[in-house]
């Protein structure tokens, strides 16, 4: 009995040994931007949401596009233990401003997209876009503040600035943004 007892005490010490480990390798990896190595990977039924399970803890990763593309391309990321409940922040509102022309300030004049429809649409170009490019010279037209973040639209470039980045909208998208904007652009709210 005595044997047994032992056995079972070595057992439940080398799984502990091993979950402590594979958590700080897989938490050092997640928080570098790679993928966790020591975990069972599962995806959502719409592909949006891939979670990694490992021995104790859990990785719940939200994806732009496609559960393939790489995992430094999420839209948001978060490690804990299996209990951990995470749900990608749902955006409820964008504002959006006009730029003066040649200034890089807005008119401080906002107007709310509030329509889940017109929001999820704006939204999944802002986070999906491919921030990648230098600035061009075009001139800032549209101010845009989704999650404290601002983003700039640039229609003659076709393209968004977040920072010192731009990314390039296809024609879908730049005509999309361009008629849910002028949809609600005569409706001014203060900030």
């Amino acid at each position: 009995m005595k044997k047994i007892i032992s056995v079972i005490i070595i057992i439940v010490f080398v799984v502990l040994l091993f979950a402590v480990i594979t958590n700080y390798a897989d938490s050092a990896r997640v928080t570098t931007g790679n993928e966790p190595r020591f975990c069972i990977k599962t995806i959502s039924a719409d592909g949006s949401k891939i979670t990694y399970i490992g021995l104790g803890y859990k990785v719940v990763r939200y994806v732009g596009v496609s559960p393939n593309e790489p995992f430094k391309s999420n839209v948001g990321v978060k490690m804990g233990s299996w209990f951990m409940n995470y749900e990608k922040p749902e955006v409820k509102a964008i504002k959006i401003a006009n730029v003066f022309p040649g200034l890089e300030e807005d008119n401080g004049e906002y107007f709310d997209i509030t329509d889940i429809n017109d929001v999820s649409i704006i939204q999944n170009i802002l986070e999906n876009s491919k921030y990648n490019r230098g600035l061009c010279r075009g001139i800032n037209n549209y101010s845009i503040i989704m999650d404290n973040e601002t983003y700039y639209l640039k229609k003659d470039c076709k393209e968004l600035q977040k920072g010192d980045k731009q990314a390039e909208l296809t024609e879908e998208d730049l005509s999309a943004m361009l008629e849910i904007i002028e949809k609600y652009e005569g409706e001014t709210s203060a900030e």
